[in-house]
């Protein structure tokens, strides 16, 4: 309760305290608190499973997203983000209406942030992005072809119910988030609280080159039984014009609502411009636990017909190979057996900006 009552204070302060000299609001026309900010993403995919059980030609939409966050003044905002997902579990029918396509909240929260004494605070409270998935997404331009390890091979949920709050300065910032710890699934249902943190440090940052290591540590429970959840990990991310890349490296113990199960997670990807509008890829991720190992890998090309900042268009041809030995994937839903995937991919990412 102390941790969550203090958050709670920084965040109101950020919204409402006074400022002066350096520090004195931003007009509202400042970029870094737009107005209006809208945001979608599709990604749309034509899949050949070629697998150990019959095989599988589908066309589905793996991806569908639509954001806005409305500026409450020079340094707060309210947002609010909806993404399409499967009302049945992978390969089921027992949904709604069939596995019909439903819309539910991704994020809702209301957000704030200020300056004092150098110090950039920021801070959230609502259904919140998770610090260490929105540290990985951050730049991760093959989410088209697969989530990053942590979110596929771990379950890691993209957000929670939660508390967010961060400081940096200079090169160096640190977020946290105090929350149920269940994700998006079952946002209510844990009584007890986790806390997750990452600590960003850009080590590298020039007009032509970008270089920023973190370290995470997680602790808490998941369901009704408190099982635990808890993880330690570190990543990296490079981005320069012509080469991106990433990698990630996680201790859990507990995976799933399995808390007897203690795994590493080994992952990475990169992608290279090789001419305009050309792109190849390439990514892979592992996890080891007591009895059994999980691994998916692919490559794939792009064309990229379109690009202006944060907003492009892309055509993919990829493939995704996944292999499981042991006792198997011990997540429900998670990738099993061995199967070799070929896709035809479409992906829109488009922000628009009202400052």
């Amino acid at each position: 309760m102390k941790r969550a009552f203090a958050t709670i204070l920084v965040l109101v302060l950020a919204l409402v305290a006074p400022a002066d000299g350096d520090d004195a609001p931003r007009p509202p026309s400042d970029p870094h608190v737009p107005r209006l900010a809208l945001d979608l993403e599709v990604f749309a995919a034509e899949r050949l499973v070629h697998r150990s059980g019959p095989d599988l030609s589908e066309l589905r939409v793996d991806r569908g997203e639509a954001g806005a966050a409305i500026g409450l003044g020079p340094r707060a905002s309210a947002g609010l983000r909806l993404e399409a997902v499967r009302s049945a579990g992978e390969g089921g029918a027992l949904g709604v209406d069939g596995d019909s396509l439903v819309v539910r909240i991704k994020r809702a929260q209301l957000a704030g942030d200020y300056v004092l004494e150098g110090v950039r605070l920021d801070g959230a409270i609502g259904v919140v992005a998770d610090p260490w998935i929105g540290w990985l997404d951050d730049g991760y331009l093959l989410r088209p072809l697969s989530a990053t390890a942590s979110e596929r091979l771990l379950g890691w949920s993209t957000g929670d119910l939660a508390l967010r709050i961060g400081a940096g300065v200079g090169p160096v910032h640190l977020a946290a988030t105090i929350g149920n710890g269940e994700g998006l699934r079952y946002p209510e249902r844990n009584d007890g609280q986790t806390t997750t943190g990452v600590l960003e440090v850009v080590a590298l940052d020039r007009r032509d080159a970008r270089l920023a290591i973190a370290v995470m540590g997680r602790d808490g429970s998941i369901g009704p039984a408190r099982v635990r959840d808890r993880r330690v990990g570190g990543g990296v991310a490079f981005a320069s014009p012509w080469v991106r890349a990433g990698g990630e490296v996680v201790r859990a113990w507990g995976i799933g609502e399995r808390g007897d199960l203690v795994g590493t997670v080994l992952g990475g990807w990169a992608e290279a411009t090789i001419i305009d509008h050309l792109i190849a890829g390439a990514r892979g991720a592992t996890v080891g636990y007591m009895g059994g190992r999980g691994s998916t890998f692919g490559g794939a090309l792009a064309v990229e017909p379109w690009h202006e900042h944060d907003a492009r268009l892309r055509l993919w041809l990829a493939v995704d190979r996944t292999t499981t030995s042991g006792t198997g994937a011990p997540l429900p839903g998670a990738d099993s057996g061995e199967a070799t995937t070929i896709m035809l991919l479409a992906s829109a990412t488009a922000p628009y900006l009202i400052p």
